[in-house]
């Protein structure tokens, strides 16, 4: 008879499963399996005292033994259970190994767990968007909700869904595109509409997944096991279970004191590259000076046609046959695949101390408007703006 010991996920091994693990029900989902609709597991996430993750699956003749105790949320103690592996497609977290419960698995409360109710284990931007090609596996994030697009209910191909774009900054100032598909768009549209203060919107993904999207490595909700967190963040989040998040938003919103409110005339005093704040109100458009360009959708910088296009140091130009509906990228120096709509608008901003002019970008201006510019221009039919 096996004799069980205490320990932790990776004590665990391929000839080493007589652990008695102590664990959370972080996720749990019901699955279809592919091919056989019929067949309807109960797939998991569990997660030690260590906050240590390993998916889990219950399969479909021992659900109802199990699932009124495998509700998320709910510590367990696990014994006689079975160890497999699983592909590298096919993980959601960084763990190799799989537990399957059995017939005669032991699955009791444990009611002195002390482990964290989320374990949140979240992932730096750049490590994400310097990537050029997408990785296997989901992974927590957390920012600032910058910009936001109008929520979309599209019907493509008889295949009808919602979809959220946002744009999200982290602590150090990174940017990250971010979009949220069905029930979490929507329920990010029913947050939106139910708070007043759209300036401090915090979001956490929790086991969100990466996506390649227009040149640009982006983060999107997983097909199971996500969870999103919405916060107001002009406020104190005084829940135990997110004091992570309650950490990182005083380190998000404390920027304040890098970069110092300042007067406009006392910007002249400023040397360059140094941020700076300034509240003020904007007074003018300076419509003459337009507002869009066709942009690159991989670095966003602006597009001529190629009919257009003067490059002094290439003498094969002329040579070379160039269609109409070609677009040369003014930075890449290259034939773009394809093309975006951008905002760039100047203003002029008034304070106590005098008027200025300032360049929005893109993202200012969209999370001012609550509009893209490609949407802007399609409800207007208005033509390329030339800087």
């Amino acid at each position: 008879m096996a004799v069980f010991v205490s320990g932790y996920i990776n004590d665990l091994s391929a000839v080493k499963d007589n652990i008695t693990l102590r664990v959370r029900v972080l996720r749990s989902w019901t699955q279809v399996i592919f091919n056989k609709p019929h067949v309807k597991n109960l797939e998991m996430i569990l997660m030690d005292e260590n906050n240590t993750k390993m998916q889990a699956t219950c399969r479909m003749a021992n659900v109802n033994q199990f699932k009124h105790k495998l509700v998320e949320g709910a510590a367990v103690k696990l014994e006689r259970y079975s160890l497999g592996e699983i592909q590298p497609k096919y993980r959601m977290v960084n763990n190799a190994l799989r537990l399957s419960f059995l017939s005669n698995t032991l699955c009791e409360p444990c009611t002195d767990f002390t482990g964290s109710m989320y374990g949140f284990d979240f992932r730096g931007y750049k490590s994400i968007t310097d990537l050029q090609m997408e990785e296997d596996g989901q992974f927590d994030v957390i920012g600032h909700v910058t910009a936001c697009q109008d929520l979309d209910n599209f019907d493509k191909n008889g295949n009808k869904g919602k979809k959220k774009p946002l744009t999200l900054i982290d602590a150090e100032g990174n940017e990250l595109n971010c979009t949220l598909w069905g029930v979490f768009a929507q329920q990010f549209n029913d947050f939106l509409e139910a708070t007043v203060d759209h300036g401090k919107i915090m979001i956490v993904l929790s086991l969100a997944m990466m996506k390649s999207w227009d040149g640009k490595m982006c983060v999107q909700n997983g097909y199971h096991g996500t969870k999103m967190f919405l916060f107001n963040a002009a406020q104190p989040i005084e829940q135990a279970e997110f004091k992570e998040v309650e950490e990182y938003r005083l380190r998000l919103f404390s920027r304040e004191d890098v970069e110092p409110l300042r007067t406009q005339h006392r910007l002249l005093d400023v040397e360059k590259n140094i941020a700076s704040i300034i509240v003020g109100t904007i007074i003018a458009i300076q419509e003459e000076e337009g507002w869009w360009y066709l942009g690159c959708r991989k670095c966003s910088k602006k597009v001529v046609k190629e009919s257009e296009f003067v490059d002094l140091d290439d003498d094969s130009k002329g040579k070379m046959s160039v269609t109409s509906d070609q677009w040369r990228c003014t930075k890449c120096n290259e034939i773009v695949k394809g093309i975006k709509s951008i905002f760039r608008l100047q203003v002029r901003v008034q304070d106590e101390s005098g008027t200025m002019s300032l360049s929005l970008f893109n993202d200012e201006v969209q999370s001012l408007t609550g509009r893209s510019a490609y949407q802007l221009c399609e409800k207007y039919g208005l033509k390329v703006n030339i800087f």
